[in-house]
């Protein structure tokens, strides 16, 4: 092999390169030729070595700053997608492990959520009762009282005095019922829109990371 045979070969093994980066090592070797004398051609070759353990060694250089195309494109790319994916088995063992500790875990979480909801329906009973059992309340007295009033008319300061309270409760209960009916419009819609919120969460969590597993995937 002389000069321009081994250049040929060495340009050749060198393809996958851009041609800037092919030409600039071509243009050292050519310059390392040139250095030498041309009877010591052969004495060059043997020190440099084939063309394809330089080309080697100039790839391996070049793909520590950037990625070389591979030839075989075909092969890299299914290796690619086997390093990206989970071997199948391996999912299904460390599903297998992971049942034995999640079957715990989701009555854990069952209960957490039972008594979280258990909680919530308890305050909204109460708030549902002050809401609307001492409105009537205060609003069913006054009435009563009003009604014992007119049977009271043979003792007058009794009947006056009962009718008072009676009219005092009646109006008491129409005050607590309007403060309630604003207080429900002020609260109950944010406090409503926090509980959806709260129960929708864990699924617009599982969808942000179902899709975003998606869009790595692609």
């Amino acid at each position: 092999m002389n000069r321009t045979e081994y250049m040929a070969a060495l340009r050749r093994a060198l393809s996958v390169l851009p041609e800037e980066e092919r030409a600039s090592a071509l243009r050292y070797y050519e310059e390392y030729f040139d250095d030498a004398e041309p009877e010591n051609e052969q004495k060059v070759i043997a020190d440099l070595g084939t063309p394809e353990t330089v080309a080697a060694q100039i790839l391996a250089d070049y793909r520590e700053v950037t990625a070389v195309p591979q030839p075989d494109g075909t092969a890299a790319s299914k290796a690619n997608r086997r390093r990206r994916g989970i071997n199948p088995w391996l999912l299904l063992v460390l599903v297998l492990l992971a049942i034995p500790v999640g079957i715990p875990l989701i009555g854990v979480l069952i209960g957490v959520i039972a008594t979280l909801f258990g909680v919530l329906l308890s305050v909204v009973l109460v708030v549902l009762a002050f809401v609307v059992v001492v409105p009537l309340c205060l609003l069913a007295a006054g009435v009563i009282l009003c009604g014992i009033s007119f049977v009271l008319w043979g003792m007058p300061a009794s009947a006056v005095m009962t009718l008072g309270c009676g009219l005092a409760l009646f109006a008491l209960g129409v005050l607590v019922s309007l403060l309630m009916i604003k207080l429900c419009t002020l609260f109950v819609p944010p406090l409503f829109r926090g509980l959806v919120a709260l129960l929708r969460w864990p699924v617009n969590k599982w969808r942000g990371r179902t899709r975003k597993n998606g869009g790595e995937a692609k």
